[in-house]
């Protein structure tokens, strides 16, 4: 609802209050202007300004961007069911009060429960066939949502963020024409049919993130689109599987794309095609700590092959990487496919190498981790983001056989997570008896205050640091830091 004309003379002093000493107040700005700022503001800020004055009594119904979130934080004095019917109330009185038409930007978190026919009427209500970017975060669902038609055709949306853990009903036709980002998180998607229409009508998609998504209903599918620079996929083994879901196909293509992130437990196979493009990569596999694993010595055995042919396969498909995270499962699973490690590609771009895990330090000595330095003649920087050991009968592996980047590139080596164990000192001290052109050593510390225990701690790193600068040193050049940083 439009507001009443302004008088004769205030359209002459439009233009001029700055020459006329005149101040301009706020209710003289144009309509779009005053849209612009109430949908700026939290949405139950922009409706509260509707007592300021009868002419902002209905500005708030044209906002563009409206957040409902159910926030049991609201109300802290009282229950929980009456908390959550305040918060049902509101957003069935918003969308029946607001114009939707003109809404860009839509933001929903709320528990479904036995309420999804209220939670429908609302998706088909505020996702208007214009809609721009849409995040819409579920818990508790008890029956299937329904999204309206025209979602799935929508020309101008842009970004979609979806998560829920229940079945993503999709419609036969999907053309997502504008979509650059999309993410799910949780979804299950319905089967391979109708997962493989939503990939393919994604023509301009550029980020595609799937956490924890659950493909217990599909067998294969692709995922193709030309603009496509970045993919994360977090893929973890479902705890409700009886274990006897097969491993599913998962095959991109990448032309255009720059970055693939994997985390997860591997349950289902990717494959990276056309991926020459590819320049940064995490792959933090891990091993899924399963009781039934865990008790049998051949079925870890066999879980880590499983593992190391896994990445094998993936470092195959970026061979022009530049940046690579890894986790010390990753490392560990690459040493047991011994047989393969000759086949290892080279990765002559690769300038920054990082060895990243939950708990867990590397050992220097690992076949899949020397293999991997061998095989990056121009490597600059390498990270231990959780520390790095080697026991004292394994000093030759690199000593032995010192890995050309060693000698030519390597110009900085960071240790986080160092607790001054004997085995995290040999370590150091064989890193830079093989690193001539080593520019910086940073060895980080971590610890907590407590009981005065940080300043005991800090005394005995500091001696340590004084061991550490007297070790011999192949770049004479280098530069040692020892960093404590306290926690708490």
């Amino acid at each position: 609802m439009g507001r009443k004309k302004k008088s004769e003379k205030q359209r002459k002093g439009e233009g001029n209050s700055y020459e006329s000493g005149m101040v301009m107040n706020i209710c003289d700005l144009p309509d779009p202007i005053l849209y612009h700022i109430l949908s700026s503001l939290p949405t139950k800020d922009a409706i509260r300004t509707s007592v300021l004055s009868k002419m902002w009594e209905h500005l708030w119904k044209n906002i563009s961007k409206i957040e409902l979130r159910e926030n049991y934080h609201s109300y802290p004095e009282q229950p929980e069911p009456v908390k959550r019917q305040k918060f049902m109330d509101f957003a069935t009185k918003l969308l029946r009060d607001c114009d939707c038409s003109n809404l860009k930007k839509f933001d929903l978190i709320c528990s479904v429960d036995e309420n999804a026919s209220q939670v429908n009427q609302w998706l088909c209500g505020f996702i208007n066939p214009e809609i721009e970017e849409l995040s819409l975060h579920f818990e508790d669902i008890w029956e299937p949502l329904v999204f309206p038609d025209h979602l799935f055709t929508c020309a101008t949306l842009t970004q979609f963020d979806l998560r829920m853990k229940h079945i993503f009903k999709l419609p036969s036709s999907i053309h997502f024409q504008s979509l650059r980002m999309l993410r799910l998180v949780s979804v299950i998607f319905p089967d391979s049919s109708s997962t493989q229409n939503l990939f393919s009508g994604c023509p301009a998609l550029e980020e595609l993130a799937l956490i924890y998504c659950n493909l217990k209903n599909v067998k294969a599918f692709f995922i193709s689109s030309p603009l496509l620079q970045t993919i994360d996929i977090v893929d973890k083994e479902d705890e409700e599987d009886d274990g006897l879901n097969v491993s599913k196909k998962v095959v991109i293509f990448g032309t255009n794309l720059t970055s693939f992130n994997y985390s997860g437990d591997f349950p289902n196979e990717y494959s990276l095609c056309d991926s020459a493009s590819v320049i940064n990569a995490s792959i933090m596999v891990q091993v899924p700590p399963s009781p039934n694993c865990w008790d049998d010595e051949c079925m870890i055995y066999s879980r880590l092959l499983d593992l190391g042919r896994f990445v094998f396969k993936l470092l195959r498909e970026l061979p022009n990487l530049e940046w690579l995270t890894i986790s010390d499962d990753f490392v560990l699973a690459l040493s047991r496919t011994r047989l393969l490690l000759k086949y290892l590609p080279f990765f002559p771009n690769l300038v920054e190498l990082n060895f990243s895990s939950i708990d867990e330090s590397i050992d220097l000595s690992y076949p899949g981790l020397l293999a991997m330095f061998h095989n990056s003649p121009n490597l600059e920087v390498i990270r231990f983001v959780k520390g790095v050991f080697l026991p004292k009968d394994d000093a030759t592996c690199i000593l032995d056989c010192i890995p050309m980047c060693f000698s030519t590139d390597l110009k900085l080596i960071e240790i986080s997570g160092f607790d001054g164990e004997e085995e995290e000192l040999f370590a150091i001290k064989v890193l830079l008896q093989s690193a001539s052109v080593l520019s910086k050593l940073i060895i980080r510390s971590y610890f907590f205050r407590y009981n005065g225990d940080d300043i005991d701690r800090g005394e005995r790193l500091d001696k340590l640091h004084q061991q550490i600068l007297r070790y011999p040193r192949r770049s004479m050049d280098c530069e040692i830091d020892v960093e404590h940083i306290v926690i708490g």
